[in-house]
């Protein structure tokens, strides 16, 4: 049984670390973007039309 518990808590600590890495990561490589940089494609492909 305390296996058990051990085995979770350790998977829970892990799971939560991993999260922290990975959203550390995405924030770290994220950039605000105006208007006109996120639509850009969208835009020029309604001028076309």
């Amino acid at each position: 049984m305390r296996r058990l518990v051990f085995a979770a808590a350790l998977l829970a600590v892990a799971s939560a670390g991993i999260y922290t890495l990975v959203s550390a990561s995405f924030a770290h490589q994220a950039k605000t973007l105006t208007f006109a940089e996120r639509f850009a494609p969208a835009l020029e492909l309604m001028e076309k039309r």
